[in-house]
C-alpha cells in the first residue's frame, strides 16, 4: 500500500540575503541532499515535471519512497509517497521522511505549505471513535443527571440565559411553539460544543432552584442577627452559587485537574474535528486524557443509574403517599352516616385527580375497598385500612393493601 503528503514550496520573501552558491540551490537540491539514494527516473524531456525514487535503510528498516515534483512560476509542487505492506508501517516511514524535510535546510530559503497530511488523518482517523464515543456517554450522562433533576425543564431551570440562547440557534427548531420546545428538549445537549460544556459545568451560577431557596431563606429570616454562626455559614454553603460539577458530579467523578483534562481534549477536538495538524504526540496524550475521562464517566453512569435513579423514586413514591395520606384525612374528617353511597362518591369523585400516575395501582386497590362500603358500619374497616397504610408510610416500609379489607 501507499500514502503521501504533498508539500507546497513557496520562495521566502524574509530570507536573508543569498550567497551566489545559495542561489543555485532549489528544493529539488535540497531532497537530493537529504535523500542522497534518490534517483531521477522520469524519462520524459519535461522541464517542469519531475520524478524521483529513493530506497534507504534506517536500521534494517527499508523505506521505499517516491517524489513527484511539479515547478509552476517558481513555485514547488511536491508528493512525497511512501510505500509499505501495511499502514501502521507506512506512516512509521511516512513520519520519518517528513521528519527529514521539515528540519532541512530548505526552510531557510521557502515557506514549506502542507497540503495534505496523510500522518495527521491516520491518527484522526484513529482518535476519532475514542472522542466520538466519549462525546456521546458525556451527552448521556448529562441528559440523565439534568432531566432526573428538573423533569423536562432541566435546560430552563439549569442552562444560563445566554447559553441557552446560542443553543436555541444552533438548534434553529421550526414549526409551532410546542413543536419548537419538544425539539430544544431532544437536542439541547447534542448542539453543545466542548467549550460550552467547559462553561455549562464549571461557572458558578445561581439556578431558578437557588434564587428560590435564598429566597425562602430570606424570608424567613428577616433578622440574619439572630442566626447563630453555625447557622449562618451552613446558610451560606447553601445558597452561594456553585457550578453543576460541584453539584452534580463532584461527588460521582473523582478526577483531578478535570478542567484542564477538559480543556486538553477540547484542543483535540477542534484540530480533529477540522481535519488540522495531529501528530503521534497529541495522540498519546489526547488518548490519555480520553480515556481517563470516559472511565470516569462511565462510573458516574453507572452511580447515577443505580442511586440517583432509586432515590427520584423513592422521593416521587414519598410524596405520593404523603398525597394519599392527607386524602385519608380529608375521607375520614368528611365521610358522614348521613351521606348516601351515590352522593358520597359523586362529590369525591375528582379526589383521584391528586393522586399522581405512578401511585395509581395503589390508589385502584383503595377505589376498589371504598367502593365496597355500602353502610356505615364499614368505614371502621377503611379507617383501618388507611391507619395502616399511614404507619406502613410513617416506617418508610413496602405498602400492601388487601382487596379482602
Amino acid at each position: 500500500m501507499q500514502l503521501q503528503n504533498s508539500y507546497i514550496f513557496l520562495t521566502n520573501p524574509y530570507k536573508n540575503k543569498e550567497t551566489e552558491k545559495e542561489k543555485k540551490i532549489n528544493v529539488i537540491s535540497y531532497i537530493i541532499e537529504a535523500f542522497p539514494n534518490a534517483v531521477k527516473t522520469s524519462t520524459d524531456n519535461e522541464y517542469f515535471k519531475f520524478e524521483y525514487t529513493c530506497d534507504i535503510y534506517v536500521g534494517v528498516n527499508h523505506l521505499e519512497i517516491k517524489f513527484l515534483i511539479n515547478i509552476v512560476a517558481g513555485t514547488y509542487y511536491v508528493d512525497v509517497i511512501v510505500f509499505g505492506k501495511n499502514k501502521l508501517k507506512v506512516i512509521k516511514d511516512l513520519e520519518y521522511v517528513t521528519n527529514i524535510i521539515e528540519k532541512s535546510d530548505i526552510s531557510k530559503n521557502y515557506i514549506i505549505i502542507s497540503s495534505y497530511d496523510a500522518v495527521s488523518e491516520y491518527y484522526c482517523n484513529k482518535i476519532y471513535p475514542k472522542l466520538n464515543e466519549l462525546e456521546r456517554k458525556l451527552r448521556k450522562l448529562l441528559f440523565n443527571i439534568y432531566v432526573v433533576n428538573f423533569g423536562r425543564d432541566y435546560y430552563q431551570k439549569t442552562i444560563s440565559k445566554e447559553l441557552q440562547n446560542k443553543i436555541k440557534g444552533v438548534i434553529q427548531a421550526r414549526g409551532s411553539d410546542e413543536k419548537k420546545e419538544i425539539e430544544r428538549i431532544q437536542k439541547f445537549f447534542y448542539s453543545l460544543e466542548f467549550n460550552d460544556i467547559k462553561q455549562l459545568l464549571f461557572d458558578p451560577r445561581w439556578t431558578q432552584v437557588d434564587e428560590k431557596l435564598k429566597a425562602d431563606f430570606l424570608k424567613s429570616h428577616d433578622d440574619l442577627s439572630k442566626l447563630s454562626d453555625e447557622e449562618l455559614r451552613k446558610a451560606f454553603y447553601e445558597t452561594a452559587p456553585k457550578s453543576d460539577w460541584e453539584r452534580f458530579f463532584a461527588n460521582k467523578i473523582n478526577i483531578k485537574n478535570i478542567e484542564s483534562l477538559i480543556e486538553q481534549i477540547r484542543k483535540s477536538r477542534n484540530n480533529i474535528a477540522h481535519c488540522k495538524f495531529f501528530y503521534q504526540p497529541e495522540y498519546y496524550n489526547c488518548n490519555k486524557a480520553i480515556c481517563k475521562f470516559k472511565n470516569a464517566i462511565d462510573l458516574a453512569i453507572k452511580i447515577t443509574e443505580e442511586k440517583d435513579f432509586t432515590e427520584k423514586n423513592f422521593e416521587t413514591f414519598k410524596k405520593s403517599f404523603e398525597s394519599l395520606i392527607k386524602i385519608s384525612a380529608l375521607l375520614k374528617d368528611s365521610i358522614s352516616i348521613h351521606f348516601s353511597n351515590t352522593q358520597f362518591f359523586e362529590q369525591y369523585k375528582d379526589i383521584s385527580l391528586l393522586i399522581p400516575k405512578d401511585i395509581l395501582k395503589i390508589g385502584e386497590q383503595i377505589q376498589s375497598s371504598l367502593q365496597s362500603i355500602i353502610v356505615p358500619t364499614s368505614f371502621t374497616k377503611l379507617n383501618q385500612t388507611l391507619s395502616n397504610l399511614s404507619i406502613g408510610i410513617n416506617q418508610n416500609e413496602s405498602i400492601h393493601i388487601d382487596n379482602k379489607n
